[in-house]
Parts: C-alpha cells; sequence; structure tokens
C-alpha cells in the first residue's frame, strides 16, 4: 500500500514538467521568421527586433543577438538604430531593415520648456 502511495506521489510530481514539455514557446518566433531555408544567408534571415540602449543596444539578426562590433555574415555591425542595423563589410556599407516594417520607431517628441 505504501509502494503504491509513493509511486502516485510521484507520478503526480513528474506530470506537470512533462505537460509542459508539449506546450509551444510563447517568446518563440513564428516559424516563417524563424526557419532558414538550407543555403541562405543571414541577410535573408532577417531583423527581428532591436533594442536601442545607447552603447548596449542589441539585436536579433541572423537567428542569435548581436550588439555593436560583433562580426556577421558580409561583416561587422557598426550601428543598431530603431528600425534597422548597419553592417559594413569588403563590400561596403548595407542597410538591414525590421522583418515587419509596420513596426514602426517610436517617437520622441520634446516637452515644452518652461
Amino acid at each position: 500500500m505504501a509502494a503504491r502511495m509513493m509511486l502516485w506521489a510521484l507520478a503526480a510530481l513528474l506530470a506537470p514538467p512533462l505537460a509542459a514539455a508539449s506546450l509551444p514557446d510563447p517568446t518563440a518566433l513564428p516559424k516563417s521568421l524563424s526557419s532558414v531555408p538550407a543555403g541562405a544567408s543571414s541577410e535573408e534571415a532577417g531583423l527581428a527586433w532591436v533594442r536601442v540602449d545607447g552603447p548596449r543596444s542589441i539585436a536579433w539578426y541572423g537567428g542569435t543577438t548581436v550588439k555593436v562590433g560583433d562580426s556577421v555574415v558580409g561583416g561587422r555591425v557598426v550601428a543598431i538604430r530603431e528600425d534597422h542595423i548597419v553592417i559594413s563589410g569588403k563590400d561596403g556599407r548595407r542597410t538591414v531593415y525590421l522583418l515587419d516594417r509596420s513596426i514602426a520607431p517610436q517617437s520622441r517628441t520634446r516637452l515644452p520648456a518652461r
């Protein structure tokens, strides 16, 4: 009887993690944006998001987070802006814009001086 109770207790403890393993990740990009066709470059993977915070700015490009100075396919990230990043390489500079153009940069309106 005690062994059966222990078995039920163990099953009850293991059930929630096993059920959670089958749930989708709510923070993951949609498959249409996150899956990169075979042979595609990171530019084709696109720029999914940016976080502008001065020298700590980061962006999600080519399936990974990047910051200014990081190496990517085709060069180095030289700037991170509100709706794009700039990559400089041997072929010159190129700008990569956000995948979803409907995401408009937040306007920074100045408050009137008193």
